[in-house]
């Protein structure tokens, strides 16, 4: 339902008003009243947590938007907020400020359908399906982490900002078995496949032909690179007698300061997000081995996916990355 902007006047102004040009009756309008929200679009979620979503501070998952509503101002209708920079800038939530410790910067960050937002909340608009995350974090290593995986099905399902993005699998040998398992993942999530021109990218192969391709390069390059927080050791050769072998590549975990935390081992798969700048997401399905590719292909699921960053499938279990 769409409001209508209505004015009061009192008798005298309404005798005054007799007579009065149109143009000066709509400038009276126009000042006074203002517009109402408009239209509702339906429901969207609200997640504000901290630390890469390892704690959760609000979970709602239905609420109503309309034409008004913004990334800001739907956290601001359920949280207590304070903003700097003229009402730009989220400074804090419910008493969590943005703040120097230790010489680590702490701030909050916001993403809609998994995508962090290139322009601020105040301006982002937020409609009925979309998927509002907000979380408080560390980034003295990572300022830009440009997509999530932990609003899956959501960029595939949702779109993002009404851009003109197509969904494609770009299928590296050797991969098919895993290539498969996400086709069949995404169309079970009621995601269309289909091209148009700028794609957003679901890459799926071992690490070596991941390696190869730009994302795989901002990877090897750190997380102040690509966001993301892990990392592949090479397969060791002519190594002295005795020594341990790496015949396959072994993922690594980093924690927030971009240090290793945890070798997972060659048979792990890597779930992750990237972007560049302005251009759709790549997603990577990757691991060390084809096994490997095929536990992170089998990870694609809301379940598994929801609140990480990135997301790590070994010995039967999916964990977040960065590492505590």
């Amino acid at each position: 339902m769409k409001f209508t902007a209505t004015c009061r006047r009192s008798r005298g102004s309404v005798a005054r008003a007799v007579g009065m040009a149109v143009a000066l009756l709509a400038s009276i309008v126009l000042a006074g009243c203002g517009l109402g929200p408009g239209e509702e679009t339906g429901d969207a979620s609200l997640l504000v947590t901290r630390d890469y979503g390892s704690e959760v501070l609000i979970d709602e998952p239905e609420l109503p938007v309309n034409e008004s509503s913004t990334a800001m101002r739907l956290v601001d209708e359920n949280a207590d907020l304070e903003t700097e920079y003229g009402g730009e800038y989220v400074q804090t939530v419910n008493g969590l400020s943005g703040d120097t410790k230790a010489g680590r910067r702490f701030d909050w960050f916001f993403s809609v359908n998994g995508i962090v937002a290139e322009r601020g909340s105040a301006q982002f608009p937020v409609k009925g399906g979309d998927k509002v995350w907000w979380d408080y974090r560390d980034w003295t290593d990572a300022m830009d982490v440009g997509a999530v995986v932990g609003a899956y099905p959501a960029p595939f399902s949702t779109g993002y900002d009404n851009r003109d993005w197509g969904v494609e699998i770009d299928c590296l040998v050797p991969a098919a078995t895993a290539c498969g398992m996400v086709q069949k993942q995404l169309e079970g999530d009621g995601v269309k496949l289909e091209s148009s021109g700028d794609n957003m990218i679901l890459r799926v192969g071992i690490w070596d032909a991941i390696a190869d391709t730009p994302e795989g390069r901002r990877i090897i390059r750190g997380p102040e690179n690509s966001g993301v927080f892990a990392r592949f050791n090479a397969p060791t050769t002519g190594t002295p007698e005795g020594a341990p072998v790496n015949t396959a590549w072994h993922l690594i975990g980093l924690d927030v300061r971009a240090d290793d935390a945890l070798d997972y081992g060659p048979e792990s798969g890597l779930v992750a997000a990237t972007r560049r700048a302005d251009d759709p997401p790549v997603w990577l399905i990757t691991g060390g081995t084809e096994k490997a590719v095929e536990l992170a292909a089998a990870a694609l699921n809301p379940e598994d996916l929801q609140r990480r960053y990135a997301a790590v499938v070994s010995d039967g279990q999916v964990t977040s990355l960065p590492l505590p």
